[in-house]
């Protein structure tokens, strides 16, 4: 067998067995588990927006929270005050942080590098405020409590034989939205349009020699990043039944920087992978401790001098190093056997 065809098959048993494992968590989980995973997944869909930015287009975004936030609000405003339905409400919360995500962008996008990086991180601290200050819609710094989990239609509920009321059901509803993610995002790293947000990426005067509208691709590609990040938030929201300011804070952003990086910015598993041990790092650090973001901080530390690429690279050049000279070597074995 081939090492491509090694690495093909392991990467299809990972999948599968990955898969396995995240459709029978309701079953074998204790306690509060399928919340803990749901959590993970959620903030994993939080992570692959970002990535958008920083990994397909090059753009540190750290307002990347005002986005979140605003996500988890009009879920819970939707949810609360108009209609429990799941449909509309996630379409409105897309449509709405699609709408801000795209006036933040026009001029946000004016900018580059730290100008830009300081001017997302003003809109969020902004939407923040705002957040703080209205106590009528948004419950001022107590946010909003009693938050509903969205309903399915009473047909297909019945059909499914699960309501997203129970944690089983709304855990099938956050992967299945976050398979659907990944797939979109997937798909558009490998479209016409990924190939020139890598261009822009890489060299954007030349890009825009060649005649591309880069301001327009890295707006499409903002707008995109953050109605991702709605998605996440109105999940989070629904899931705890809570939104507060807290969400819409910088700090938010930087957890997710953090996430991207840590998984790395060269694959879309990298974010994924970043949001699991993050959040699992957390989970249980602050079981511990209440300095818990001391250590957190010193393990990225440690990631960033000795791993700057991210864990997810390190990982699959180990693989390849270990599938590529037992391939080899199962080769020569085979040469000298046909040899006369």
């Amino acid at each position: 067998m081939s090492t491509i065809a090694k690495s093909e098959l392991i990467r299809l048993l990972t999948l599968a067995f990955t898969a396995a494992a995240l459709l029978s968590v309701p079953y074998f989980s204790v306690g509060s588990g399928t919340e803990f995973t749901a959590d993970i997944l959620i903030f994993a869909i939080m992570a692959v927006g970002l990535y958008v930015q920083i990994g397909l287009l090059g753009l540190v975004n750290f307002g990347f929270s005002a986005f979140f936030g605003l996500g988890g609000y009009v879920a819970a405003l939707v949810l609360m005050r108009f209609t429990p339905s799941l449909l509309t409400s996630l379409v409105l919360t897309v449509l709405a942080t699609a709408t801000v995500a795209a006036v933040f962008g026009w001029i946000a996008l004016k900018t580059r590098e730290i100008a830009f990086t300081m001017i997302t991180l003003t809109f969020a601290q902004l939407l923040y405020v705002l957040a703080t200050a209205n106590d009528g819609w948004t419950g001022g710094v107590n946010g909003l409590s009693g938050v509903p989990r969205p309903k399915l239609p009473k047909g297909v509920a019945e059909s499914l034989g699960l309501g997203l009321g129970s944690d089983a059901g709304f855990y099938y509803l956050v992967l299945a939205l976050f398979v659907l993610v990944l797939w979109f995002v997937h798909t558009l790293s490998r479209s016409r349009m990924g190939a020139v947000f890598a261009g822009i990426r890489e060299n954007e005067e030349r890009m825009v020699v060649l005649g591309y509208a880069t301001q327009r691709y890295k707006l499409a590609g903002f707008v995109i990043s953050g109605a991702i990040g709605g998605i996440a938030g109105y999940l989070n929201a629904t899931l705890f039944g809570f939104i507060g300011p807290g969400s819409l804070f910088w700090t938010v952003s930087g957890e997710a920087i953090l996430m991207v990086i840590l998984g790395g910015t060269s694959s879309l598993l990298g974010p994924v992978v970043g949001a699991a041990l993050y959040v699992g790092l957390s989970h249980y650090a602050v079981s511990y401790t209440d300095h818990w973001r001391l250590f957190v901080g010193l393990a990225f530390i440690g990631l960033v001098m000795f791993a700057p690429a991210g864990i997810v690279p390190i990982v699959r050049d180990r693989l390849r190093r270990l599938v590529g000279p037992r391939a080899n070597a199962a080769r020569r074995v085979v040469g000298k056997e046909q040899s006369p």
